[in-house]
């Protein structure tokens, strides 16, 4: 602790963060700082950024809601690309080309949500008024898979049923063909990260 050494390492991270890195940082934590504990939690939209603001977590990773308070200072860290994606045996799958507006207006979208006031009122990449939302981002993949809407998905995610065509990709009128995440490391500018916090960043960078 004289040297600066956090006697914990409190991390939040984006659910839409890749857990493959996720995973990559937690094993050298635990080989380079083996006597300090990592308490780690996944958050979606506001979710990141009220743990970092009141101090349960030291480091997060914000992306699904890009927003950074003042009171936090934030890095560039990767872009996560995202797809739109929607299940094989829904009627959607069948149009060929671009996807009007008018028509995707006809059918849920599946949006990811929070419990946070930060995103209360906020939409990011809403385009129907018809929309199911949901806290979980898991529940969100079953509900897409099962045909119960459309959405947008890290590419990470599906891509195992974009192989086995379980989902299929569609062009939505008004979306980018390409679509990528910004993910950001945010800490309070007050208390920013020691060794074990800056080893950890260090490995979700590319």
């Amino acid at each position: 602790m004289r040297e600066g050494l956090e006697p914990e390492l409190s991390v939040v991270v984006d659910v839409m963060y890749p857990m493959e890195a996720l995973t990559r940082a937690a094993l050298h934590s635990r080989e380079t700082y083996p006597h300090t504990p990592l308490r780690l939690y996944v958050e979606a939209l506001g979710g990141v950024v009220k743990l970092v603001l009141e101090g349960s977590c030291s480091v997060g990773v914000i992306g699904s809601l890009p927003i950074v308070p003042d009171e936090l200072q934030s890095e560039p860290l990767v872009d996560v690309p995202f797809v739109t994606v929607i299940s094989a045996s829904h009627r959607l799958a069948a149009v060929r080309g671009v996807v009007s507006a008018a028509r995707i207006a006809k059918e849920v979208q599946l949006v990811l949500t929070d419990r946070t006031a930060l995103s209360e009122g906020k939409s990011f990449g809403v385009l129907s008024p018809l929309v199911w939302r949901l806290a979980d981002l898991g529940a969100k993949h079953a509900f897409l898979k099962a045909g119960l809407g459309w959405g947008h998905m890290p590419l990470h995610m599906v891509k195992t049923d974009l192989d086995s065509e379980a989902l299929v990709r569609i062009r939505v009128e008004g979306n980018p063909r390409y679509i990528d995440m910004a993910m950001k490391v945010v800490f309070r500018k007050d208390a920013p990260p020691g060794p074990a916090g800056r080893a950890f960043i260090a490995q979700l960078k590319p």
